[in-house]
């Protein structure tokens, strides 16, 4: 799916609308609301932006799919969905991560990142292919008291 954005800095509010309205569109959907629950923990979720190097592209979503996304997985990271978009001739892959509170989420980053496989695969992709990815924007989102529950399936 590919989102087209044209204006310079609305963009990561622009993606952050979309999923905004997508995760409304959900609830109305199933009906659920945290106003219903108001003991319910409320997740965050972590919007993340990857500006992708249009030549090595293919590498990217290899290593991604392929490795990192596994890797996430293994230390409890929670993809909730993925994207990519071209915004002022860049290629960009946009995800959204959910946890149960910013500790966790501090503690798993920290525990991906040390992940020695991990390590091992980006060391050896940036040989293979040189730079697959250049600036990266990441967004804590926390919900509003009036936000719908995120009710994504698996």
């Amino acid at each position: 799916m590919s989102i087209g954005l044209r204006h310079g800095a609305a963009s990561s509010l622009a993606i952050a609308g979309w999923l905004i309205a997508l995760l409304a569109l959900q609830a109305v959907c199933t009906r659920t609301s945290f106003a219903s629950e108001p003991t319910a923990q409320r997740p965050i979720q972590e919007l993340r932006i990857y500006e992708v190097v249009e030549r090595n592209k293919q590498a990217f979503h290899e290593r991604f799919r392929d490795h990192a996304a596994r890797i996430m997985a293994r230390h409890g990271f929670r993809i909730v969905a993925e994207w990519e978009t071209l915004f002022e001739g860049r290629t960009e892959f946009v995800y959204l991560l959910e946890w149960p509170d910013e500790a966790t989420m501090k503690s798993r980053w920290a525990a991906f990142r040390a992940d020695e496989e991990w390590q091992r695969i980006k060391l050896e992709s940036v040989k293979a292919h040189g730079d697959v990815m250049g600036g990266i924007e990441d967004r804590v989102l926390y919900p509003t008291d009036y936000s719908p529950r995120s009710r994504f399936t698996d």
